[in-house]
């Protein structure tokens, strides 16, 4: 019987720490927010675009946009939920520009507690506000994953 129930809490506790093993970065989105319009972009991550004096509305963006909206996609087991307390389910943001007279740390954040749908995915976002005007590169650590994003924003002086 102590075997059985043994058993049983083993097979329980598995999926635990299974699931915290499993939380990864997906990805990392970057839209615009159009000042005029009040919309949003479509994702900047990769785009060919030009970014050169984006807060005036330059370059491809189309209407002044000096705020970004930074989205993170987490991966995790499906139907659950990480933990907002061990260091290995916490995701550490570092956004980072580099003007003229060097890098600069823009924000450094670390987010926890992910909730995860029936897809295995969550979503966590945050506004950077006057970020357009000088290179811009957000890195995302989140247990053994990393991903970094850059976005060559430049304004004429």
């Amino acid at each position: 019987m102590y075997r059985c129930l043994a058993g049983l809490a083993f097979m329980f506790a598995l999926p635990i720490t299974t699931a915290s093993a499993q939380v990864a970065i997906d990805d990392i989105r970057l839209q615009l927010f159009k000042e005029r319009s009040g919309s949003l972009s479509e994702n900047i991550v990769g785009s060919t675009k030009s970014f050169v004096n984006t807060p005036s509305g330059g370059g491809d963006a189309g209407e002044p946009a000096e705020a970004i909206l930074v989205t993170l996609v987490v991966t995790g087991p499906k139907n659950s939920k990480s933990s907002d307390k061990v260091a290995r389910d916490l995701a550490s943001i570092t956004v980072t520009q580099t003007a003229k007279t060097g890098p600069r740390v823009l924000l450094k954040r670390a987010y926890g507690g992910f909730q995860f749908g029936v897809d295995g995915k969550s979503h966590k976002a945050f506004l950077l506000e006057n970020a357009t005007c000088a290179p811009l590169e957000v890195d995302v650590r989140l247990g053994r994953s990393r991903k970094t994003v850059s976005i060559p924003f430049s304004c004429d002086s």
